[in-house]
């Protein structure tokens, strides 16, 4: 019998050789790993190509931050795919968040910002087109793609497995073979102000299934938006709170405060409170002689504010990290006006 060449199976020496010699991958941005695949969902209207189009933008100028989570500062080559709309509403829409830049980052976005062919096909459904659509990404030689939407590649039924798998098992092939990272939008039902989960998504388990990520972009009935952390495969996910945002003139998402999912369903009226985070900086300021215990803190908000436990931990956990308040060690916080008259 002729003897096999190459064996189905290597040490875990050889597999740590192999892993040794390669470039270390880091986070793009929030859990999102660079050269992983993953989705933006959530219902109509909530804001998704919005966030997005400000998330796309940030990182081809090179900002270093968005929505509170770091960016690396250094422009990346972003390709934005929109399949879902005519270009000229899209670009009208984009003119206004361009307005918004200052001059340099105009010029960077000049560059590093690409579209699809003004006549490219607006649906991915046989091979001609994925193959067309893998050969627009590798020749734009972008490091991020952005493509809204996954329903212009529905060639069946969406909801049934099969076609969802292979959506996007061809996805996942584009994004492994090309080495970019890739983003795809994708729409939920209406959600009724039910919370968003992953189970949002019809068919979801083939979607958790083949995604190195998901977040989620909702809208209230009131009109109260926020951002939400479903999962992330390569990082922890602090989905115990979500981010709350508007929508300006711009066209760009105000990230204003981080709150509790079910407190922002439960609104009863289109007025916002004072920032939940705002009111905790304001007690530890007023109080500035005083080092507060964790305990303390919990107690006096959840009985004096809408506001679970988890939450008011989060928020001290924040704030502290962007030197707002201070940690001055386990389990205390005080004022930073106060540390810095010592």
């Amino acid at each position: 019998m002729e003897k096999r060449k190459n064996k189905g199976y290597i040490s875990f020496k050889q597999m740590m050789d192999e892993y040794e010699k390669r470039p270390k991958v880091n986070f793009l941005w929030n859990g999102v790993k660079e050269k992983s695949f993953g989705l933006v969902f959530g219902p109509s209207k909530s804001g998704k190509t919005i966030f997005c189009e400000n998330l796309a933008m940030s990182i081809a100028i090179g900002r270093k931050e968005f929505f509170g989570y770091k960016l690396s500062g250094e422009p990346k080559k972003v390709l934005f795919i929109g399949l879902e709309e005519f270009w000229e509403n899209r670009i009208e829409r984009n003119s206004k968040q361009y307005g918004f830049l200052s001059q340099n980052e105009k010029e960077i976005l000049n560059h590093n910002y690409l579209y699809q062919a003004i006549d490219y096909s607006r649906y991915i459904h046989d091979v001609s087109e994925w193959n067309e659509l893998k050969n627009t990404i590798s020749e734009s030689q972008a490091q991020i793609v952005f493509i809204d939407s996954i329903t212009r590649m529905n060639h069946g039924i969406l909801e049934d497995s099969k076609t969802a798998e292979q959506i996007m098992q061809r996805l996942r092939g584009i994004c492994h073979d090309l080495g970019i990272t890739l983003i795809c939008v994708h729409h939920t039902p209406k959600m009724y102000d039910k919370p968003l989960l992953m189970d949002s998504i019809k068919g979801s388990s083939v979607f958790a299934q083949e995604s190195d990520f998901a977040i989620g972009i909702n809208q209230t009935s009131k009109g109260y938006r926020y951002l939400k952390n479903i999962f992330f495969r390569y990082s922890a996910c602090d989905d115990e709170v979500v981010k709350e945002f508007s929508i300006d003139e711009n066209v760009w998402l105000n990230y204003f405060d981080d709150s509790d999912e079910d407190s922002i369903i439960a609104r009863s009226d289109r007025r916002r409170k004072t920032h939940n985070r705002d009111q905790i900086v304001e007690f530890i300021n007023e109080n500035s002689s005083l080092t507060h215990k964790t305990k303390d803190l919990v107690d006096y908000f959840t009985n004096n504010m809408d506001i679970q436990e988890r939450q008011v931990k989060a928020y001290l956990k924040k704030l502290s990290q962007e030197n707002i308040i201070l940690n001055p060690k386990h389990g205390f916080y005080g004022a930073v006006k106060k540390n810095m008259s010592d």
